[in-house]
C-alpha cells in the first residue's frame, strides 16, 4: 500500500508547479509589427487570456465540447486576440498578408460533414478586414487547417501602423451539433505580414515639442541637428547669423522611407525677424546611397536672428538631420556653381572582357546584293559565250553562281526582311518613354510605387519587345560575344526627363521627386540592359531583336528604394539575383540642381564584382543576319570563280591565236 502524501507536500508541489510554468513563459510577451516581426500568432496563456504575439508561446491548444449544440439552437464561438503591449512603431502596411493559418479541428469530423465556416475580423490601425475560411463539403472536403494566402488589406483609410494603435484578430464560427473543437496554437495558427519598412518614431522624433511658437534653439548653426516629420508636424529652429556672411548654404539629409510616405523636400520657411529675410535662393538635390540631400543656398544672408520650420503633410512620415554651412566673404564659395550638369549615361560600364577588342559588325545590305546581282548577270552571260574549255559551264560558273545567289542575294535578303520591324517592336527611345511614364504615375500616387520598380517599369507578365543596331561585339572571355549597340552610345538623360517635364507640367516637389526618380531608374535599367547584350556567337547583322517576357523576382537596392524587380523569364530567380548582386553600382548619385538652368548630374561608382560569369546564359536576343555566315566572303569566292572562268578562257583564246599565227 502507497504511503499518501501531506497537505503541506501537496501545497509545496503545487506551488512548484506554478513556478516553472510561469518559468516557461518568455518574460517579454510583446508583440509588434515592424521590419523582421511580421508574424503574429494565436496564442492563449489561458482560456480567458489570448493574445497575439511574435513568439510562439501559452498553451498548445483551447478545446471545448459543445453537447448543447443542435441545428435549431446553434452556439456561436467567438475568441478575441489583441496584441499588447500596443505597437511602438510607425510601420508601412503591406497591400497583402502573406497567408493566415487558422488550425480548428472537430474530433469528430466525417467527410467535411462537421467542419464549420470561421469568421476572421483583422484590424491594424486604420485597416479593418473580414475574411471567411471555408469548412469544406462532403464533396470538396478541406484538408488540414484553414488557410488564406496572399489577401488584400483594407488600406483605403491609409497605410501606415501608428504607435499605439489597435491590432487583434476575432475569429467565429458556428456549432450546431453537439462536436468537441479544439483550436491548435503556439505557432499553428497564425498571420503573416510582409513589413518592409517601420521605423522607431520616438528615437527619430528627437527635436519634440517644436513648433514657431516654441523653436528648438540652436547654439551654432554649423552643428548637425537631427529632427522628424510626422503627418502635418511643423518643426522649427532658431539661430543667429553674424555681419560679413556671403553665404549660407543649408545642407539637409532625408533618410530614405518608401516614396508613398516621403514628406515635402521643400527648402525650410526662412524668417529673419525684423523682416529683410533673403529670398530665391538656388537649390541643388542629390540622391546618393538611398539618401536625398538637399543644398539651399541664400546670397549675403544679413545679421539677425533667424527661424527656419519645415512643414509636413498627413499620413507622412521622415526624419532627417541638417546644418548650415557659413561661407564668410573674401574666404571662397562653396556654390552650387560648381555644378556641372554631366547627365551623359555612357557606354561601357557594364563590359565584361577585354572590350578594347572590337570586332566591327558591318553586316549585308542592299549593296551586296547589287554587286551579287551584277556578277550573277556576268554568270548568265558566260553561259551564252562560246567556250572552248568544257569545265567553265560544267563547274565554274555553275558554283559562282550558286555562291552569289546564296551569300549575296538570298542571304541578305532573309536578313534585310528580318530587319524590319516586328509586331509590338518599340525603339529604345519608346522604351525610355514609357519608363519615364510609369516613373511619373509611381512618383504622383505613390500607392503603386512598387511598380516603377520593374526592369523598364514592366510588371510581371509584360513583354519587353525591343529592336537595337549592332555596331560591334568583343568577346568576354568565356566563349561568348558581348553586343555594342548604337543606341546605348552616349545617351543624354537630362534630353529624357526635362523632355518630359515640359510635355508633363508639376509641381515644384512633385518635379524634383521625379527628376531624381527617373535619373535612378534610368541609369540602373540601362546598366542592365547593357549587361544582358550577350550572345553564344560572333554577331553577323546590323539589326538586333530582344523579345523577353517578364517574370516577378525579388529587387536589388534597399526596401525604400527598390529596383529589377521584374526579370526576362529566360533567367532563373538564382542567376538573376547574382546578376544583381554583382552590377548593382557600389555607388549612385543623381543630383538637380535649380539654378536657373535645367540641370542634372549622374556619376556612379561601378561594382567591382562583375565579370563574365554574373552574366547567365539566357535566350530571346536574336541578331537580324542572314542564313549563311560572311556573305561578303560568299561574294568575293563568287568574283574570284568568274575571274577565274574568264581568264582560263582569255589564256585559252590567246593560245590559240598563237598557235593559228604559227600555222599559217
Amino acid at each position: 500500500m502507497e504511503r499518501a502524501l501531506s497537505p503541506r507536500v501537496c501545497v509545496r508541489l503545487a506551488l512548484l508547479s506554478v513556478l516553472l510554468m510561469v518559468g516557461m513563459i518568455p518574460a517579454n510577451v510583446g508583440a509588434e509589427l515592424g521590419v523582421g516581426d511580421t508574424t503574429l500568432n494565436l496564442t492563449c496563456l489561458s482560456s480567458s487570456s489570448c493574445l497575439l504575439d511574435n513568439d510562439a508561446i501559452g498553451v498548445d491548444k483551447m478545446s471545448r465540447q459543445e453537447s448543447s449544440a443542435s441545428p435549431a439552437s446553434p452556439v456561436t464561438v467567438s475568441i478575441e486576440f489583441l496584441m499588447n503591449p500596443e505597437q511602438v512603431q510607425l510601420a508601412l502596411l503591406p497591400p497583402t498578408i502573406d497567408e493566415l493559418v487558422i488550425d480548428l479541428q472537430i474530433q469528430e469530423e466525417i467527410g467535411g460533414l462537421n467542419s464549420p465556416d470561421i469568421v476572421v475580423d483583422f484590424w491594424l490601425g486604420p485597416s479593418t478586414n473580414q475574411w471567411t475560411l471555408d469548412g469544406g463539403s462532403p464533396s470538396s472536403p478541406r484538408l488540414g487547417a484553414y488557410r488564406l494566402l496572399d489577401a488584400e488589406l483594407d488600406l483605403s483609410r491609409g497605410r501606415l501602423l501608428r504607435p499605439g494603435d489597435s491590432v487583434g484578430m476575432r475569429i467565429s464560427f458556428e456549432i450546431d451539433q453537439p462536436v468537441t473543437w479544439e483550436l491548435y496554437l503556439r505557432g499553428d495558427s497564425r498571420i503573416t505580414l510582409p513589413i518592409e519598412w517601420s521605423a522607431d518614431v520616438a528615437s527619430a522624433n528627437v527635436d519634440e515639442p517644436s513648433s514657431a511658437g516654441d523653436p528648438v534653439e540652436l547654439s551654432d548653426v554649423e552643428e548637425l541637428t537631427y529632427g522628424a516629420l510626422l503627418d502635418a508636424d511643423q518643426d522649427c529652429f532658431r539661430f543667429q547669423l553674424q555681419d560679413n556672411l556671403r553665404a549660407m548654404t543649408i545642407i539637409v539629409h532625408w533618410t530614405s522611407v518608401p516614396l508613398e510616405i516621403e514628406q515635402p523636400h521643400t527648402p525650410p520657411e526662412l524668417i529673419r525677424q525684423g523682416g529683410a529675410t533673403p529670398r530665391n535662393p538656388a537649390v541643388k538635390t542629390t540622391y546618393e546611397a538611398g539618401e536625398q540631400i538637399s543644398e539651399i543656398r541664400y546670397e549675403e544672408p544679413p545679421e539677425g536672428t533667424y527661424l527656419a520650420c519645415w512643414s509636413g503633410s498627413s499620413n507622412r512620415f521622415q526624419a532627417y538631420s541638417w546644418f548650415a554651412r557659413l561661407s564668410h566673404k573674401g574666404i571662397g564659395s562653396s556654390s552650387p556653381s560648381e555644378f556641372m550638369g554631366d547627365a551623359n549615361w555612357l557606354a561601357g560600364e557594364a563590359y565584361v572582357g577585354d572590350a578594347s577588342e572590337v570586332t566591327e559588325v558591318t553586316g549585308s545590305g542592299a549593296f551586296t546584293v547589287v554587286i551579287a546581282l551584277l556578277g550573277t548577270a556576268a554568270a548568265f552571260a558566260g553561259f551564252a559565250v562560246p567556250s572552248n574549255f568544257r569545265w567553265s559551264k560544267r563547274l565554274l560558273l555553275p558554283v559562282a553562281l550558286f555562291l552569289l545567289i546564296v551569300g549575296g542575294i538570298a542571304s541578305p535578303v532573309w536578313a534585310m526582311t528580318d530587319e524590319a520591324p516586328r509586331s509590338g517592336e518599340l525603339t529604345l527611345d519608346e522604351v525610355l518613354q514609357a519608363r519615364l511614364a510609369v516613373v511619373e504615375e509611381a512618383s504622383r500616387t505613390g500607392v503603386k510605387a512598387g511598380a516603377a520598380s520593374g526592369f523598364f517599369g514592366l510588371a510581371p507578365g509584360e513583354t519587353l519587345n525591343l529592336r537595337l543596331h549592332v555596331t560591334g561585339a568583343h568577346e568576354t572571355g568565356d566563349g561568348r560575344w558581348q553586343v555594342h549597340t548604337e543606341e546605348l552610345t552616349e545617351i543624354r538623360l537630362d534630353s529624357f526627363v526635362f523632355g518630359w517635364l515640359s510635355d508633363h507640367p508639376m509641381g515644384s516637389e512633385e518635379e524634383i521627386r521625379f527628376i531624381l526618380q527617373s535619373g535612378r531608374a534610368l541609369t540602373l535599367d540601362l546598366l542592365m540592359l547593357e549587361a544582358l547584350l550577350v550572345v553564344d556567337e560572333k554577331p553577323d547583322g546590323d539589326l538586333l531583336h530582344i523579345e523577353w517576357r517578364m517574370a516577378a523576382t525579388d529587387p536589388a537596392g534597399s526596401a525604400t528604394e527598390p529596383i529589377w524587380a521584374s526579370r526576362p523569364d529566360v533567367i532563373s530567380q538564382r542567376d538573376w539575383e547574382e546578376l544583381q548582386e554583382d552590377l548593382y553600382p557600389e555607388l549612385l548619385t543623381i543630383s538637380y540642381c535649380d539654378c536657373g538652368t535645367d540641370g542634372m548630374e549622374v556619376t556612379w561608382l561601378s561594382n567591382s564584382k562583375m565579370g563574365a560569369s554574373s552574366i547567365p546564359q539566357s535566350s530571346g536576343i536574336s541578331i537580324a543576319d542572314g542564313f549563311v555566315p560572311r556573305e561578303n566572303l560568299w561574294v568575293t569566292g563568287g568574283f574570284t570563280l568568274l575571274l577565274l572562268a574568264g581568264g582560263i578562257e582569255w589564256w585559252r583564246i590567246q593560245g590559240a591565236k598563237k598557235l593559228a599565227d604559227q600555222f599559217f
